[in-house]
């Protein structure tokens, strides 16, 4: 709203992008948010709940919100519960997840499953990725980058790439691990 030139709030306030908070940080404030309403949460699956989400603030607040409506007051929050609210999100985002990966190219798509499927960091345009995801040249992987920018559907963090909206970077392991 506020970066973008064609939006009417442009520039009307200051960018400050809120990174990835670590789990440590994070599980105080999850424990305490469950114990208002009755309801308990392990610290290990709160780090489970992180390590999901990346730390981010608005996938981890979001899956939190799926996992408290889906605890029972006076219940302690387990894997499974996690799971179901992991499933419900990519439930309740199917359709327009759908929607964007039938709109993107193959190499577009190849890229997104090497780097859903990959630990951070990876080396995209090492000879082993582009073998291994099928993209073919450092040029493929450099144009699909640069379309998937411009959509915003990846990030740049610490001089690599991730996508953007992490339920979508899990929907994408799980329906299109291989094309």
């Amino acid at each position: 709203m506020f970066v973008d030139q064609s939006r009417p709030l442009y520039r009307a306030g200051g960018h400050y992008p809120l990174g990835p908070i670590e789990a440590k940080d994070w599980l105080p404030f999850i424990r305490q948010r469950f114990r208002k309403s009755d309801k308990e949460i392990s610290d290990d699956l709160i780090r489970s709940i992180c390590q999901r989400t990346g730390g981010h603030p608005f996938y981890t607040q979001h899956l939190c919100h799926a996992i408290w409506e889906l605890c029972e007051t006076g219940t302690k929050v387990a894997e499974e519960t996690i799971e179901s609210a992991t499933r419900l999100l990519l439930d309740r985002e199917n359709y327009a997840y759908t929607a964007l990966w039938e709109s993107l190219g193959l190499n577009q798509r190849r890229f997104l499953i090497g780097i859903a499927g990959e630990p951070e960091g990876v080396k995209v345009f090492s000879a082993d990725f582009l073998q291994r995801y099928n993209l073919r040249s450092p040029g493929n992987v450099q144009r699909a980058v640069e379309a998937l920018l411009t959509r915003d559907v990846i990030d740049r963090s610490n001089g690599a790439f991730v996508i953007s909206d992490r339920f979508f970077k899990i929907w994408i392991n799980q329906a299109h691990s291989s094309i």
